[in-house]
């Protein structure tokens, strides 16, 4: 709406118009009264030589105080008919008649109409007065020349009146154009202070809106240092709530699957946000003319007054029970369907666009945050998934293929030998005994690929239940007393290192299964000035090193192997009939992180 300068837009306005107003009638009032004193010194000093001039006094006086008794009732006559100013001209056009013409006493009492209509109406009211007032003071003049007791010369009287209406014409014109520059002067003071409150008002809104951004930004850092989604979905609601202000939050996570899951909600009484029931899901489907299906059908704002159920889920919607206005705000990333943020306002009905500035901002970076976090999680775990594909093919194409291809080798030979040579029975318990070694050797790797594959990954406590299985497995019919312990520290080392360490206790456990005939075996992994330390020791028959049989790759040196592959030391301590002690130090990486 167009505001117009010239008119008063507020009370206040109004109020300091109508002051001003006042007190340019008090002065218009002032003028009047004074403008009398001449015709009140004539009659004083002779009364009987001006006895019209008493009567005239009398009568405009009379005529004056009702004017100042009704003042802000004639002025307002005055705005709606400016016409009754001729009233006024007349009476003193006959005042100046009835009381010797140029030379009256009441000439000063006829410029008060003039500078009525100048103040009031400006300079062309001032023009238009004083345009009508001229013929009425010439006829005043020619009917007061007629008296005999006019005196004046002719030449006097005709400068006289002259210089009379002269003067008429330029008090309208400067006084009328003093009153246009006062206008003017109100106008612009008035468009300054509505400026000024303009200004103030706006000064507050940035004040407010930088606060709001200063929230938004101390949300956007902690939603980056947030690592997991339901933390990231508490720090959001947190700052919604209790920084942004609003009333409710809740956010819930799209499954993948056309649902919303992990319904979480805070309210602002609450010390922290809730979680909803697992079975609490909302199938978008289903939900398409709900505000949170039209939120993620048309990717904006959907608002809706307290009437209307959010979800149509009778179980969802009583969870949330929204008991103010509410906003769903569907969060994107690229297209995709990240989850939905719900507000709950302070207002009973929708707000406007404008409040949800501050709303659609925080729903951005939430949406980049929970989007980029989603598809960090996913990378990693398609990562992982390939790092444990490798790796698991790695291992049996190093270790198991070879095995096996040596066992099938080995077989085949043994059946040649007992074809050709019947008698050879024991070459061929021999060669199957050599060949033992390579089928534990290839059940050992398939194992240790099958528990890397378990879900759940690969712990501490994991490893020590897979140790103490795979000695029982191995130690069928005789018992073994096995002491297991593992650093706290080894859930947060590389998974990598993780596999290799339990690859190398499997294959010690199973040199202690197989050949030392131990009543008691210990295994130790420890973490000693920034390295991997490992003992295995049992109190078995133990061996000479000298005499040893090493074969490639299985038992010792298959131990040996992985240790150096890992930058490690491998050492053992061996004596017949005193058991074996196996020490390996293995650098840890740095630093050292969790996967």
């Amino acid at each position: 709406m167009r505001i117009d300068p010239t008119r008063p837009t507020n009370r206040s306005d109004q109020r300091n118009q109508s002051e001003q107003g006042t007190q340019v009638i008090q002065v218009l009032l002032l003028f009047r009264w004074a403008s009398l004193a001449p015709a009140l010194i004539v009659w004083l000093i002779s009364p009987a030589a001006a006895p019209l001039t008493g009567w005239m006094l009398l009568a405009l006086a009379t005529i004056t105080a009702i004017i100042s008794l009704r003042h802000r009732t004639l002025n307002r006559w005055l705005q709606q008919k400016p016409w009754l100013l001729s009233i006024d001209l007349a009476l003193s056009a006959a005042a100046i008649a009835l009381t010797d013409g140029v030379i009256s006493a009441f000439y000063f009492h006829a410029l008060s109409p003039i500078l009525a209509a100048a103040f009031f109406f400006k300079i062309r009211g001032g023009l238009t007065t004083a345009l009508a007032f001229t013929p009425l003071y010439i006829s005043a003049v020619l009917l007061a020349r007629q008296q005999p007791t006019t005196v004046v010369p002719t030449s006097i009287e005709l400068y006289l009146g002259l210089t009379q209406l002269f003067t008429v014409y330029l008090i309208a014109v400067i006084f009328g154009y003093s009153a246009r520059l006062l206008e003017t002067l109100r106008q612009q003071t008035e468009r300054l202070s509505r400026t000024s409150q303009e200004l103030i008002q706006s000064n507050a809104e940035l004040e407010h809106m930088n606060q709001q951004l200063r929230l938004i930004q101390s949300l956007t850092l902690s939603l980056q240092s947030a690592v997991e989604p339901v933390e990231m979905q508490q720090v959001l609601l947190k700052g919604l709530v209790e920084e942004m202000g609003y009333h409710t939050a809740a956010v819930a996570l799209n499954d993948g699957d056309g649902a919303l899951v992990g319904w979480m909600l805070r309210r602002r009484n609450d010390a922290e946000a809730y979680s909803a029931a697992q079975e609490m899901t909302l199938d978008l489907q289903k939900a398409e003319e709900s505000p949170v299906g039209r939120a993620v059908r048309t990717q904006r704002f959907s608002s809706a007054g307290v009437q209307t159920p959010p979800t149509g889920e009778a179980a969802l919607d009583g969870w949330l029970h929204f008991e103010r206005a509410y906003v769903a705000a569907p969060l994107h990333l690229r297209g995709n369907l990240i989850g939905v943020l719900l507000v709950e306002t302070e207002e009973l009905a929708a707000p406007s666009d404008a409040k949800l500035t501050p709303l659609a901002l925080v729903a951005n970076h939430a949406s980049v945050a929970l989007g980029s976090l989603r598809l960090c999680i996913e990378r990693t775990q398609r990562l992982a998934s390939e790092e444990v594909r490798n790796r698991i093919a790695a291992d049996i194409h190093d270790s198991v293929s070879q095995q096996l291809f040596g066992l099938a080798y080995g077989l085949n030979a043994c059946n040649q030998l007992l074809e050709q040579h019947p008698e050879a029975t024991a070459q061929v318990k021999a060669q199957l005994a050599n060949l033992e070694p390579l089928a534990f050797a290839a059940l050992h790797q398939m194992r240790s690929a099958v528990l890397g594959l378990a879900p759940g990954g690969l712990d501490g406590r994991r490893l020590i239940a897979g140790l103490r299985k795979h000695m029982a497995s191995l130690c069928v019919g005789r018992t073994v007393a096995f002491d297991v312990y593992v650093t706290p520290t080894f859930d947060r080392w590389p998974l990598a290192l993780r596999h290799e360490l339990l690859l190398i206790a499997q294959e010690g456990v199973a040199n202690i299964a197989r050949h030392a005939n131990a009543c008691h075996a210990r295994l130790e992994i420890a973490e000693h000035n920034g390295a991997v330390v490992v003992y295995i020791e049992d109190d078995g028959v133990g061996f000479d090193p000298a005499q040893a049989t090493i074969v490639d790759g299985v038992g010792l040196d298959g131990i040996r192997r992985r240790v150096e592959r890992l930058g490690g030391r491998f050492s053992h301590e061996a004596c017949p009939g005193a058991g074996v002690r196996l020490h390996i130090d293995i650098p840890l990486p740095r630093p050292a992180m969790a996967r």
